[in-house]
């Protein structure tokens, strides 16, 4: 997963060419983020980890630094039992309640009353398009129970199941306005994006 971040942080910085710099005005790069969560962790694995760049000076005199913070992916790992003790990291456990089985209502109420959140309809929304939780989640239960011994047939009409969830996704990302470059940001491919927007395009 980490080669994978690194290749998506990479894109997204050399996608700017010709749109936030031209020609070799390197300094008007402008910063990208990556961040991914993952819900497999057991009970005691939350953590929060950061891949970026790093300077040395392997060979002579330390030159006068400079900002370098140009990419940076951030890995989320965050659990998904129903008994897990809340986090002492704030943002860990907020993420719990949001993919726990408890109501709408419920987790807006939390958000609202527990980490000072102001559930707006346009917030709500984005939230729901970015998290993309039930399709995660169903993932994760395909994975296992490939595990267990699913027939080579059922395998297939899964997997065919899960690229039209992702598509759908897309696409709901896209009414949102999110740009081309978040939503790769998220994990999808760009064969994905295009087929998510020629179905849009189609259906205008």
């Amino acid at each position: 997963m980490e080669n994978r971040i690194i290749f998506y942080l990479a894109r997204m910085v050399s996608a700017q060419k010709q749109t936030e710099f031209y020609h070799s005005d390197y300094d008007n790069l402008k910063k990208v983020r990556s961040i991914w969560l993952c819900l497999d962790s057991k009970e005691g694995g939350e953590s929060i980890e950061e891949i970026n760049l790093s300077r040395n000076t392997v060979f002579g005199n330390k030159v006068s630094p400079c900002d370098i913070d140009l990419m940076r992916g951030i890995i989320i790992r965050i659990r998904s039992g129903e008994t897990v003790k809340d986090s002492q990291n704030i943002l860990i456990s907020m993420l719990e309640k949001l993919i726990s089985k408890t109501s709408v209502e419920e987790k807006k109420r939390m958000l609202t009353q527990q980490y000072g959140m102001i559930m707006t309809t346009g917030l709500e929304g984005r939230m729901q398009t970015m998290c993309n939780w039930s399709v995660t989640i169903m993932e994760q239960g395909i994975a296992e129970g490939m595990k267990q011994g699913i027939e080579q047939g059922m395998k297939q009409g899964i997997e065919k199941g899960i690229k039209k969830e992702r598509i759908h996704a897309i696409e709901r990302m896209i009414q949102a306005n999110l740009t081309k470059e978040q939503i790769m940001s998220c994990g999808y491919t760009e064969d994905e994006f295009m087929e998510a927007e020629s179905i849009l395009y189609a259906n205008a």
